[in-house]
């Protein structure tokens, strides 16, 4: 193929589409993920109380089993207000664009971290400049590793607010520890933070993140390694890493912030009953593959030339260890490390990353090309999609709630509620969650604000779905109305069609409304 030198460098290399098509599988899966009801509705219904009051709230508000002045933060509220103000702007399909939109932006940022870090392996190797913009090769596979084991953390939430955070954190960090970052470049990061402590309490992250750099810099630094920084950059650092905990105070709690990360981070409930705060077990997709990236790393890291600086240590030891920890952490130790991995695989195989860059118009056409089907999943046409009908039967299809909604959503019982309201309802935790967005009035029984609620409540809810002493304990709450879902609470749906102490009164293919008889 023809290489176009000079006046055509804005075509793209040929080396480039390696990470494009990365990027456009990610971007069309991410698009196709349903969204469940748990952590989206409640966080919706928060936005829009504090966009029409213009007040944080803080307290329960909504939980008929607690007082309603029991006391909570919401420490994602600037996150659950935009959520709330681009669902004022165009529905569900906004929003769930904007978290496709967040997540590719995020993953080419780690990507460019790849690039630059594949492009300094190369130069170090041959003792060149390298243009980072060639090393796109080995960039895909790690990108490829990060997409598969984060579609677990992909759903629409605050959550999506800190992933472009995080990835702007390492890109500028990375870029100023190589030495291509001015120390006023930095100055970014506290800015930032003061955005992020009341978007998502990712927050903390960013802080380590800084920690991790300023320490693995001050030891190269120690150590006199030959492409240290010296010790005014290293310095510079620490002053950034101190005005960026100082930024986390522009929070409506203070200093209290901390407290509330902590009492998260250890809150009981969440730490031994929801499923993505356990470690990943190596079942599912997303965890086989963030186990296959730990076997790459490891094997890599066996056969490298070169020994890993103290910072990338730090980075790879202390996210692993934040990822094994818990599913919901995978992300984070795949946007921190994979760039680390396809660095080591440069140094192994320095001939592939500076294979020739060569371009031509056909790369423009085929990076147009794989830019349709992104675009075509997007939530204003997605469901035009000949999908297999397996995938369908995932997602309320043509639900007038929005695009996408996952079956799990109790659409149509909730509106069989509105028209006949009433009673004390015992319900699934995530109906809960939508409950509180389209009927608050009703109340709940438990819903994923899982923090809120004591731990002994949470083993009685498990009880009762379980239908273990269902009737002595819902009359001990004095619940005598239950929606109950098919596949997630069928022991408990199954003791009640032998119970003549209730009878059914509604069902759809997923959910069941029961009702104690007088």
């Amino acid at each position: 193929m023809r290489n176009f030198p000079g006046t055509h460098r804005w075509l793209p290399s040929i080396d480039a589409l390696w990470p494009a098509v990365v990027l456009a599988g990610v971007g069309f899966l991410v698009s196709l993920i349903p969204l469940p009801p748990n952590d989206f509705w409640w966080h919706l219904k928060i936005g829009e109380i504090i966009y029409t009051t213009r007040t944080i709230p803080t307290t329960n508000m909504f939980a008929w089993t607690l007082p309603a002045d029991a006391p909570f933060t919401y420490g994602a509220w600037l996150g659950e207000l935009l959520l709330y103000t681009l669902y004022r702007w165009g529905g569900l399909a906004l929003v769930t664009f904007a978290r496709n939109l967040l997540v590719i932006a995020s993953f080419w940022l780690v990507g460019l971290t790849a690039r630059e870090r594949v492009a300094q392996a190369v130069s170090l190797r041959y003792g060149t400049q390298a243009d980072s913009l060639r090393y796109g090769r080995l960039t895909a596979p790690a990108l490829a590793l990060l997409g598969g084991m984060s579609l677990n953390n992909l759903i629409v939430r605050p959550q999506i607010w800190s992933f472009p955070l995080f990835a702007l954190y390492l890109w500028l960090l990375t870029r100023y520890a190589a030495g291509r970052l001015r120390a006023r470049g930095l100055l970014l990061l506290p800015l930032m933070m003061a955005f992020w402590v009341n978007a998502h309490g990712a927050f903390v992250l960013g802080l380590v993140l800084v920690g991790i750099f300023a320490v693995g810099e001050a030891v190269r630094a120690l150590l006199r390694a030959p492409d240290a920084l010296p010790w005014r950059k290293v310095g510079v650092l620490f002053g950034v890493g101190a005005l960026t905990a100082l930024a986390t105070l522009a929070n409506p709690r203070g200093v209290g912030i901390a407290a509330y990360v902590v009492d998260l981070l250890t809150d009981r409930p969440s730490q031994a009953l929801v499923v993505e705060w356990q470690s990943p077990t190596p079942s599912g997709v997303a965890n086989v593959v963030f186990y296959v990236s730990i076997l790459a790393l490891l094997l890599t890291l066996a056969w490298a030339r070169r020994r890993p600086t103290p910072t990338d240590a730090l980075l790879m030891v202390g996210f692993l260890w934040l990822a094994w920890s818990g599913m919901r952490y995978v992300v984070w130790y795949g946007m921190a490390v994979m760039p680390i991995l396809a660095e080591e695989w440069a140094a192994l195989w320095p001939r592939l990353a500076a294979a020739p860059a060569r371009r031509h118009p056909v790369n423009l056409i085929l990076l147009l090309l794989l830019a349709v089907p992104v675009a075509l999943a997007q939530p204003w046409w997605v469901e035009r999609l000949p999908l297999p009908e397996t995938y369908w039967k995932q997602v309320w299809r043509g639900s007038p709630v929005g695009p996408l909604v996952g079956v799990e959503t109790p659409v149509a019982a909730v509106e069989y509620l509105r028209a006949h309201p009433g009673g004390r309802l015992f319900h699934e935790m995530g109906y809960g969650s939508y409950l509180i967005w389209a009927m608050p009035e009703q109340g709940v029984f438990v819903d994923p604000r899982v923090e809120l609620y004591p731990y002994e409540q949470w083993l009685d809810y498990v009880r009762i779905g379980r239908g273990v002493r269902y009737n002595e304990l819902l009359e001990g709450y004095g619940a005598d109305r239950l929606m109950v879902d098919r596949e997630l609470q069928g022991e408990l749906i199954r003791a009640l069609e032998d119970d003549p102490r209730w009878e059914q009164e509604y069902a759809d293919e997923r959910t069941e409304i029961w009702r104690r008889v007088e």
